[in-house]
């Protein structure tokens, strides 16, 4: 594996969907996909949920701010190179 694509949200519904597209249009089929959300409450676990057979990892837990979140990510990870 490439690439690892990192998407962390938190409370993203009006913009979550616009993240996801781009990730599933990229020509470069050959990356992981890892949302991490922060337990939303807005919407947006049901928007990404639409895009579940393309993600490799969702995570949707309470946690400590984007940089936990960022971690959690990585922890996942297994692509040479982590994008966010």
């Amino acid at each position: 594996m490439k690439f690892s694509i990192i998407t962390v949200c938190f409370n993203e519904a009006a913009h979550i969907r616009e993240t996801c597209e781009s990730v599933v249009e990229q020509s470069c089929k050959d990356f992981e996909w890892i949302v991490v959300d922060g337990g939303s409450t807005d919407g947006t676990l049901k928007i990404v949920e639409e895009y579940r057979e393309r993600i490799t990892v969702l995570i949707s837990e309470s946690d400590n701010g984007i940089y936990h979140a960022m971690n959690k990510g990585i922890q996942r990870a297994n692509g040479e190179y982590l994008i966010f």
